[in-house]
């Protein structure tokens, strides 16, 4: 691979001149070729004749010929070497920024790549004092190496591209100009990568790092990824891509083969779906060839591949290797359609329609020595849901027609399909159920973007809020669809949903004055959330830990931004007290809520402990500010992500008041007693909502007397206190405790 001293003080100017030398040779040659012809064949024509002059101009018109082939190839060649001067700076220039970077930033980077943390405040008290500081330095070195990782691999893909389309001679000798050269280094590489896709019996180890370089290096290329895939035919893909990952019985890999394997999964799974992208602003429409690219995946899908014909196991289909390679990337959503489509198709179609997907996908299929991918395929498929959000809000808001009947697609996956269970099906140890990415894909549909990306939040659209009604509706009308069964692996998932929503959540439970805004196109309008469902689905989701910390810091974010809302609209001291209440008490109710379904996932199912609870409290405090960047966007119209202050208050203060009052929102191991906990309950949701109203008043710049000021907190969080009340017992009621 190229090293970062070389590609770092390499000179790139030689290279510069002799693009720009090779790609003036053109006009020179054209010149030479007429000035052949003026001085030569036209001043013979008519004055020569005989077998001896036919031979002659024969010969003349090939040496006018070679002056063609001549400007055609050095044309072709500047191009190459502009292209490559391209990558090169490139390449360079973000290095040079990622060491700039590095230094401003007091890491070290070594000359053979390894990067160190030298910053000086690890000699600080206050480092080991602050138990985020390491956590947030880890993440930039994490994100400082992966770059620079990504720079040298197309550095080097580039370089080793460039020299072989400069060595290769395509008419097979010497003796005429080469008409035939490459002049991209996408082609170069997508031929290369093709080649050993295409290449017959297994691939050496050797070959397998060729080929993940060259797919890491242009997995995002839309013209290496086109070309690679046609050049590679979607059965051919899946067939090699089988026989990799299925090695023959008796092969042992270590983990160093494993880690390569597994890497190849990911490089070539973003690659096809790039791929199956790369045609979507295509003037005049679908490009025919990614066209046939995508249904030969799907044809593919209903056709056993076996790996190693003479032995046992016998591969996968093609089905479970599509679906395992679309766990990455982002893929065309008409495809991913058409692919959920055949996929239910053949489910329904197989063992017990649909109720029996364990014998239909398992043996005599195997995952192999290797266990990368997933023997149940609607794994895979949720997850490329869940990272393509249009596909997955249009494929759980429509149906397929299946031998004449309808069938709903979020009816099926949520509520009529036996989901396989197990770490082989599944294709992930920690994950025994499907339902987890499931999981994904409701949220990346309600959300807007991929379930596992912290970027800036995306409006709500009419669709996404009527699928987010549904799922309330579906969930909250039947508690059993998730107690006690594989589905509770939803939870979390259904937890960052809610989050998501936290505002119209808030809003069911009272918004008299309209203060209390959706993020986007609301819920359910005009009338929101129905607490009759909404209220078990909070109760019942609230009781994982995960989705507990989400919508508890959401919620709480949201008070604090209606809270100086209202402080802004109403500056009037009696006017703002019974505004601050109004706002004040949702949050309680939810808060309330909340409070009794962690003590029945504690005292009563003993699904969760009080570690749990407070292990996910300290494992991050993303809601609060994603909460902060929701309620803001609502309120300005923006859903710009939220930096710096709001109005002069800080968000990184923010997010410090609501983690700090979630954590006060538990108790120590050795306390059992629910009443304990219902009262900390009830004394965290007072005491945040007091402090937001001061935080709130503070920096709203309206100016009030301490005593007003007390008087005025202690009514919030009494409003806060009558919801939290409200809200256990609405729980605890429907609950029938």
């Amino acid at each position: 691979m190229v090293s970062i001293p070389y590609l770092d003080k390499a000179d790139l100017a030689p290279l510069a001149d002799a693009a720009a030398s090779w790609a003036a040779l053109p006009a020179k040659y054209e010149a030479l070729q007429r000035e052949f012809e003026q001085r030569v064949i036209n001043h013979l024509k008519g004055h020569w004749d005989g077998d001896a002059a036919d031979a002659a101009f024969v010969t003349m018109g090939k040496a006018r010929t070679e002056y063609e082939n001549a400007a055609t190839e050095a044309e072709r060649i500047g191009k190459l070497l502009q292209d490559a001067h391209g990558e090169f700076a490139a390449s360079q220039k973000q290095l040079h920024a990622l060491l700039d970077e590095a230094r401003d930033d007091h890491y070290k980077v070594s000359d053979d790549g390894r990067v160190e943390d030298v910053d000086p405040r690890w000699d600080s008290p206050t480092a080991s004092a602050s138990p985020g500081f390491a956590e947030e330095r880890k993440k930039k070195l994490d994100s400082l190496v992966s770059r620079l990782t990504r720079v040298l691999e197309v550095a080097t893909a580039a370089d080793e591209a460039a020299s072989s389309a400069l060595e290769r001679d395509a008419n097979g000798d010497s003796e005429s100009f080469n008409t035939s050269v490459y002049t991209t280094l996408d082609a170069v590489e997508a031929d290369q990568a093709a080649a050993l896709m295409n290449k017959k019996g297994r691939l050496s180890d050797a070959e397998i790092t060729k080929l993940n370089l060259l797919l890491s290096a242009n997995k995002n290329d839309p013209e290496f990824s086109r070309d690679f895939a046609v050049k590679t035919g979607g059965e051919n893909m899946l067939s090699k891509y089988n026989e990799l990952m299925s090695p023959p019985a008796g092969t042992t890999l270590s983990k160093a083969q494993l880690a390569q394997l597994k890497e190849l999964k990911a490089n070539l799974g973003t690659t096809i779906g790039t791929a199956t992208t790369s045609d979507d602003h295509r003037k005049g429409g679908p490009d025919p060839e990614i066209t046939k690219f995508q249904n030969d995946l799907l044809k593919a899908g209903q056709r056993d591949f076996n790996a190693n014909p003479t032995e046992s196991p016998y591969g996968l289909s093609g089905y479970q290797l599509t679906s395992s390679l679309m766990s990455e990337g982002k893929w065309d959503k008409d495809f991913l359609q058409d692919y959920g489509d055949a996929l239910i198709t053949a489910e329904k179609n197989g063992a017990n329609g649909g109720q029996n997907p364990d014998a239909y996908w398992g043996y005599p299929r195997t995952l192999g020595t290797t266990n990368i991918g997933a023997l149940d395929p609607m794994t895979g498929f949720m997850d490329a849901l869940g990272h393509n959000p249009d596909a997955s809000t249009e494929f759980l808001t429509s149906e397929a027609t299946i031998d004449g009947e309808k069938v709903d697609h979020l009816d099926y996956l949520l509520k009529d399909r036996h989901w396989p269970e197990g770490p082989g099906y599944t294709g992930d140890p920690a994950n025994p159920s499907g339902y987890n990415n499931l999981g994904h894909a409701m949220e990346s549909a309600t959300s807007g973007r991929p379930f596992d990306d912290d970027g800036a939040p995306v409006k709500h659209t009419a669709e996404r809020a009527a699928l987010m009604n549904e799922l309330v509706e579906t969930i909250g009308g039947d508690p059993e669809l998730i107690s006690g069964s594989p589905r509770d692996e939803m939870r979390d998932s259904l937890g960052n949903m809610t989050a998501e929503y936290v505002a119209d959540v808030q809003a069911a439970f009272g918004n008299e004055q309209g203060t209390i805004k959706p993020f986007g196109e609301p819920v359910n309008p005009p009338n929101g959330f129905e607490t009759g469902t909404l209220v078990p689905f909070l109760a019942n989701v609230g009781r994982d830990p995960d989705a507990y910390v989400a919508i508890s810091e959401a919620s709480q974010a949201n008070t604090a931004i209606w809270m100086q809302e209202v402080a802004k609209q109403h500056p009037d001291y009696d006017e703002m007290t019974p505004a601050m209440g109004n706002v004040a008490h949702p949050g309680g109710v939810v808060a309330g809520i909340l409070s009794d379904a962690r003590d029945q996932a504690i005292f009563e199912e003993h699904s969760a402990s009080d570690k749990d609870f407070n292990d996910a409290v300290a494992t991050g405090d993303k809601w609060a500010g994603r909460g902060l960047g929701m309620a803001v966007g609502a309120v300005t119209g923006t859903a710009a992500p939220i930096v710096g202050t709001i109005a002069g208050w800080a968000v990184e203060d923010i997010q410090a008041m609501v983690v700090e009052q979630v954590q006060q929102d538990t108790t120590d191991e050795a306390q059992k007693e629910a009443y304990t906990r219902y009262a900390e309950g009830r004394t965290a949701v007072r005491d945040s909502t007091a402090d937001s109203l001061r935080e709130a008043i503070r920096n709203s710049g309206v100016d009030m007397t301490a005593r007003k000021l007390n008087t005025l907190a202690e009514s919030a969080a009494r409003a806060a206190d009558d919801g939290h009340t409200t809200g256990a017992t609405w729980n605890s009621s429907g609950s029938g405790r």
